[in-house]
């Protein structure tokens, strides 16, 4: 699951069980290390809500997660990709998608960082390039920024199921 780096008052630890907001992305929509892309089995469904009909898809142990309009996807299917977690996703969906998760690891993934001055004294402009690496530990690597974090996650059921 790649975590958005939104101003959030959260920052979910290893061990610790969350409740994320998430879509499924795809690597065409977002480029990721390819150690990160993983498929599924979902069930697909379109919800109306608000008279908006939006898709919805369970992975199961309740964990439900949210179809952007540019995937293919309805019914049972497999989907190729990973999740990610939108602090604000409600801005543009009704549905709140469902499920909770253990966090089993959390790394970051950087970027190279081109830095230039600017006319203002320590201001700088920053220009990523490269693709995104994954990077385990707590130090960062010179002259690499955190673009965001990766969670590895499991699906933890709710009571009842």
């Amino acid at each position: 699951m790649i975590e958005d780096l939104e101003p959030f008052p959260d920052a979910p630890q290893v061990g610790e069980v969350s409740e994320p907001s998430t879509y499924w992305a795809t690597p065409e929509m977002l480029e990721v290390p390819h150690e990160l892309i993983c498929e599924v089995s979902a069930q697909v469904e379109e919800v109306t809500i608000h008279g908006r009909t939006e898709r919805v898809a369970h992975l199961g142990n309740g964990f439900t997660t949210m179809i952007p309009e540019g995937i293919d996807a309805m019914g049972e299917t497999t989907l190729r990709g990973f999740l990610v977690w939108d602090r604000y996703l409600w801005i543009d969906y009704h549905t709140k998608p469902a499920g909770r998760v253990l966090v089993i690891e959390r790394a970051s993934l950087c970027r190279r960082a081109n830095r230039t001055s600017t006319k203002h004294f320590g201001w700088y402009n920053v220009n990523h390039v490269g693709p995104a690496r994954l990077h385990r530990g707590e130090s960062v690597p010179v002259n690499h920024d955190v673009v965001s974090y990766a969670l590895r996650v499991t699906p933890v059921g709710t009571q009842g199921e």
